[in-house]
């Protein structure tokens, strides 16, 4: 699943931003609880009557920001990503996938989130830079 997501913000300063967990995963994909440790996280998702619970790694470079995770509590193997990737002045391309039970209900909940989100993804930067001073 891909998105589309266009800025007027610098992109370095964009990516500084997604690359905190706290951030993205709350301001796009509305987290319930988010518990950082350097470039590991954990959290938490309503979806419905479930509770999605996943554990993952931030991996960060200039042009690209992924979010590998696994799920907790579930036979292995069960897991996503979300990427950040630059793809030219002004524009990222938001991609997300996950594999397991229930993947096709997880991918249309997480991705209708991650849609809606995007709309005012600009005014969130602009006031998370605001609060962060750059």
């Amino acid at each position: 699943m891909e998105f589309i997501f266009s800025t007027n913000h610098e992109i370095n300063v964009v990516f500084l931003i997604i690359a905190d967990p706290n951030f993205t995963l709350y301001k796009i994909v509305d987290a319930d609880v988010v518990k950082v440790n350097g470039n590991v996280y954990e959290a938490s998702f309503t979806l419905g009557l479930m509770v999605l619970m996943i554990h993952g790694v931030v991996y960060s470079r200039n042009d690209k920001v992924s979010y590998k995770f696994n799920t907790i509590g579930v036979s292995g193997g069960e897991g996503g990503f979300l990427e950040f990737t630059h793809v030219k002045d002004g524009e990222i391309r938001i991609s997300f996938d996950y594999e397991g039970r229930l993947s096709s209900f997880i991918k249309f909940m997480l991705g209708r989130r991650i849609a809606k989100n995007i709309k005012k993804l600009n005014e969130e930067i602009r006031l998370e830079r605001i609060k962060r001073k750059i």
